[in-house]
Formats: structure tokens, sequence, C-alpha cells
């Protein structure tokens, strides 16, 4: 029998620190010799959370064996086995035969990633360029006409790179060969990878556009409780010229503009990315797990995706201690995305500019709250302002 009360003390759960009042199981199913659970965790604010709980995950294989088994190789699915780098979720793989992803934080309706990932296969099998792993199915279950997805199984890219590896960790003489220069390569082709997605997304519904949040006042709290009141004036000016511009981060009301409101990636940056033969593969379209399936399925302008990237590129430059890495990379995937799209560069940089602020403004509130000796790469962006 699961200690329920264990989940607590679990990397995956999203409630530390907030005090529990119960945790109650809602709904469950055995199978593959063990049982699956959703369990209900209500907080002393009456607040709750739903997660996914597998009594035995030794059993894994013969899980995914008994749900998938009509569609999929029983034989590979038993073979499933951890991945262990886990953080919101929990994954199992079988190398070059399938992922599956294990949401542990659960809600009711259509999920983002599940609806993303089975759009771009049809759009792969059309003829659209493949960007993403195969979709090969979603685990769910349904209650009283509730559906929670549990987890995807999708295509393993074997022997592939880790974007964010890749534009870290490779040394700097092993990228000059003449007149070329692989960084600029590598973030021309992403450019074009990062314009194939959102045109492959167009045609996919989602809710209505929403005004951006721009964290300012959330961001002066926790520079004032850490210590940091010097950077309290420059982010108030910083936001009292935004709220000056009619373009600005603040008013980002997603009307149409070239880049006009349609699905997107919505978390796009260089560790959600794969390389593998000169191509980039997308992954992990299932948004901030924080955030409503809801908020997770409303229509953004691609500009979000490119200013994510764009910020991505500047903390692999921070993170190499490479000041013309972060140019390079990113002239050469606007470049790379407007070849693409037909989209002006000058355009592009116009349009992408408040979502940059935006997200930075945003970095700087998680760092802080989560991972403050990485606050130093988002302060560069306010300081430079």
């Amino acid at each position: 029998m699961m200690n329920y009360a264990s989940i607590a003390q679990m990397r995956w759960f999203m409630g530390k620190g907030c005090p529990i009042h119960s945790i109650e199981e809602i709904d469950s199913l055995p199978i593959g010799g063990t049982k699956v659970s959703i369990v209900q965790v209500r907080f002393e604010n009456d607040e709750s959370d739903c997660y996914c709980i597998i009594e035995d995950e030794s059993k894994i294989g013969a899980v995914l064996a008994e749900y998938f088994g009509k569609k999929f190789s029983k034989e590979s699915l038993l073979r499933a086995q951890p991945l262990n780098a886990e953080q919101s979720n929990s994954a199992f793989y079988s190398k070059g035969e399938f992922f599956f992803k294990l949401y542990r934080r659960l809600q009711v309706g259509e999920h983002p990633e599940a609806e993303i990932m089975q759009h771009l296969s049809q759009k792969t099998a059309q003829g659209f360029p493949k960007i993403a792993p195969e979709f090969y199915g979603n685990f769910s279950l349904t209650k009283s006409d509730e559906t929670r997805t549990l987890g995807i199984l999708e295509e393993h890219i074997p022997d592939a790179v880790n974007a964010w590896d890749l534009m870290v960790r490779t040394p700097n003489e092993k990228t000059q060969s003449g007149r070329q220069n692989f960084f600029a390569d590598a973030a021309f082709e992403l450019g074009r990878t990062t314009a194939q997605m959102h045109q492959a997304l167009k045609d996919l519904e989602g809710t209505a556009p929403q005004a951006e949040e721009v964290p300012y006042d959330k961001l002066i709290g926790l520079l004032k409780a850490n210590g940091k009141e010097d950077l309290v004036t420059r982010v108030q000016a910083i936001q009292a010229r935004d709220d000056k511009q009619v373009a600005g981060a603040s008013k980002c009301t997603e009307e149409s503009r070239i880049l006009a409101p349609q699905r997107i990636h919505g978390d796009y940056h260089l560790g959600q990315l794969l390389y593998k033969d000169g191509k980039f593969i997308v992954l992990d379209f299932e948004g901030e797990p924080t955030r409503t399936l809801e908020y997770r399925r409303r229509l953004r302008s691609p500009a979000a995706d490119i200013a994510g990237m764009l910020r991505s590129f500047a903390y692999a430059s921070a993170v190499r201690g490479d000041k013309d890495f972060e140019n390079t990379a990113a002239e050469a995937f606007l470049r790379g995305y407007s070849q693409e799209s037909r989209i002006p560069v000058p355009q592009l940089k116009e349009e992408a500019s408040p979502y940059v602020l935006g997200k930075a403004i945003y970095e700087a509130c998680y760092e802080l709250e989560f991972r403050p000796d990485w606050f130093w790469i988002p302060e560069q962006a306010l300081t430079s302002r």
C-alpha cells in the first residue's frame, strides 16, 4: 500500500511549503500488476492539487504494455526503464523505441502537449518537415465525465544531444572552420526549425488570447526581500518607461500584427530541443505546469517563443563566459527564422523586443525564488536597460 503522505517529499510535488490538510485517493486503475491512482491533496488554505501515483513503479513496463499494447509492441514497452532527469514529471524509455512522460500534477481537460504532438505528427504525415518526435498516444483516466491525461507515449530519439549542452559545452576551438562558424550555422537551423513549428501550429485551435503578464510588482517585492534594494529603483524606471510605450511588455494584448496570435510552444528555450545530424527536434510542449490547461492552450504571438530563445542564448552566453556568443547566435537564429517565414529580421526584432523584456522580468523572479545563484544572469538584462 502506497503511503500517500510521502508525496510531499517527492521532487515533483509542487506544494512544498504549503501545510497539507488531507490526502485522498479519488480514482484508481488496477493495471500491470500494480495500481495507478489519482490522489487529491488539500491544503490548509482550501486550495487543492491532484497527482498521479503508481504504487509500484518497477512495473511501469507492464502498465504501459497493458494500456498501449494493442497499438504498440508489448515487448518494447516491457523494456521501459526510468530516466533519472526528473523534474516536474517522471519519464521512462527504451532507447530508440519509445519515451513515456508521466505527468505528476494533473488537471481536468485536454492536455496541450498531447494535443500539439498529435497535431504535429499529422502535419508530418501530410508532408510538413518533422520537427518533433512522433506521437504514439496518451494515457488518460475518465471519471464522471472528467478526463485527466496522465502521460504521453512518443518516439524516442537516440544518440541526440540536448541543445543547451550543445551550445554551452562545445569549445570555441571546435566551432570555427575557415569562414564557417558552428554556432551561427546551428542557430540559423534552429531559427528555421522554430518558424516551421509555428507554421505547422497555425491552424490548431486554442483558447482566446490574453494580455501578457509582466510581474514587475512581484520582482520588486522579491528584490526587497532578498536585500537588493539597489535594483528596485532600476526596475521601477524600466516599468515606468515600459508603461509609456505603445508596444511595451505590459501592453502585449496579443492584437494581430505580422506575428498574429496562434498556438505556440509556450516555454521555449535551448533545454527543450535535441540536436542530431545537423537538425533540431522540439520537445516538451506542455507549457508551464503551474498554469491552468486553459492558459497553456491560449493563442499567443510567436514572438513569445522567439523571445524565449533569445533569452536562452543570453543564458548560454553568460555560462560560457563568451560575450560574442549571444550576438552571433541571436542574429543567426533570426536570419534562419526570417528565411523560413519571409518576415524581415527588423520586424522580428521589433515584435520580439517587448517579450524579451517580459521574459527577463519573469526570469529574475524565478531565479530569486528558486535559484538565487543564477540571478546574476537576468540581472545583467535589467542593469543594461
